[in-house]
């Protein structure tokens, strides 16, 4: 019944429900926009809104038995400025980098909160919460946290690499339209971290508290921010995906091994502070080299003047049968000539039971596919292209 309790308690948090709204205003969205210039949503299923139920609760598990495992302690003060400045981050700055960013800010707001820098954490030590004092050890514990933070985006950007093949337009400077492609997930996990003291248990009785050696803990789950918002331009949403994941999860490594080597070292709060603001800056890099690879690509999502371009494959569809991918133009569909959407679904009504490309992919390489249709409904083939522009 404790552990009930205390999951009820974090249904509570502000954060919880507003990183719930702001993933299913980014779903409907999603879902609006593609119904309005695509015909249809590609995607119908809100699927931002599903992962953040699901996977929120499976890695929160998997992250609390590292995290009781390990012991990581943190401070109830800690806790309370994080989630402040995540909350507002949610409301007001909706960035690539909003969970990584935030977390190292809260760092950086306790340590001018502590006693040694400012009149603030004496005032709350007077109030019984003697825990705003920077240690070595609490530092060590944010640096584990951060990697929790950075894996598991990277674990979301591994699992859900198909995600983010939905397709917005956009005009260059020549009027000319684009494509660009945007993986967006946001989670908040309940993760299970000690508090030391038992200064919630003074206000809530029934909340459990355990001795090791002469110091008390109190479990708390700690409402943690993770996920990110990445665009691609040129490359195969797929790819990036799966680049930047690998990148980010290098970056968790190091974090963690940050955390060994200053746990032995005995390093003061100052420079693992610096340790920690390095695994920032470390990740802002790493997202600067994705967008810098993605722009240095020879292949833009662009509309075509010869054939028609594929710039979204809907999942479900014959279209999983006819080995396209994004960015293949389509020059034949049952063998006639197509350059523009019209001539495409007219070329399709010809033969309502099966359909047969001929194909240029992004290798420039030539490929034939066909596969079998719903009889009378060549809408439903799966292949979004760019709409054809009004006169």
């Amino acid at each position: 019944m404790q552990v009930l309790k205390i999951f009820e308690l974090f249904l509570l948090q502000p954060l919880v429900w507003i990183g719930l709204l702001r993933s299913y205003l980014t779903a409907k969205r999603r879902v609006t926009y593609e119904r309005q210039n695509f015909h249809s949503a590609i995607n119908s299923q809100l699927v931002e809104v599903r992962h953040f139920f699901m996977d929120s609760c499976l890695l929160g598990i998997l992250m609390t038995i590292i995290s009781l495992a390990l012991g990581l302690v943190v401070s109830p003060v800690w806790v309370v400025l994080y989630e402040a400045l995540a909350t507002i981050s949610l409301i007001i700055l909706p960035g690539m980098l909003v969970p990584v960013t935030v977390f190292g800010l809260s760092w950086l707001g306790y340590w001018l909160m502590s006693p040694q820098l400012t009149t603030v954490g004496g005032i709350l030590q007077q109030h019984g919460i003697s825990t705003t004092s920077m240690s070595g050890n609490l530092v060590v514990n944010g640096l584990m946290l951060l990697a929790v933070v950075l894996g598991t985006t990277a674990l979301l950007l591994r699992w859900h690499d198909h995600q983010g093949r939905s397709p917005k337009l956009q005009p260059d400077q020549r009027g000319k339209r684009l494509v660009r492609y945007q993986w967006q997930q946001l989670l908040v996990l309940p993760v299970g971290v000690l508090i030391p003291g038992d200064w919630i248990h003074a206000t809530l009785s029934w909340w459990p508290v355990f001795t090791v050696g002469e110091r008390s803990f109190s479990i708390i789950l700690l409402p943690l921010l993770v996920g990110a918002s990445a665009r691609v331009y040129k490359q195969l949403p797929q790819i990036a995906w799966r680049q930047l994941a690998t990148r980010l999860g290098g970056v968790a490594v190091v974090s963690v091994i940050l955390a060994i080597v200053a746990h032995f070292a005995v390093l003061s709060p100052q420079w693992l502070l610096g340790l920690l603001a390095f695994v920032v800056v470390l990740t802002w890099v790493v997202m600067i080299q994705h967008r810098f690879d993605d722009r240095h690509q020879q292949l833009r999502f662009s509309d075509t003047e010869q054939g028609v371009r594929v710039i979204g494959l809907r999942p479900n569809t014959p279209a999983d049968k006819l080995n396209l991918d994004l960015g293949d133009v389509i020059l034949e569909c049952n063998r006639k000539p197509v350059n523009t959407e019209a001539e495409f679904y007219a070329a399709l009504l010809k033969s309502p039971t099966y359909v047969h490309l001929k194909v240029r992919n992004r290798q420039q390489e030539l490929i034939i596919t066909e596969t079998a249709i719903y009889n009378g409904a060549p809408h439903e083939l799966g292949i979004v292209l760019f709409t054809d522009q009004e006169d």
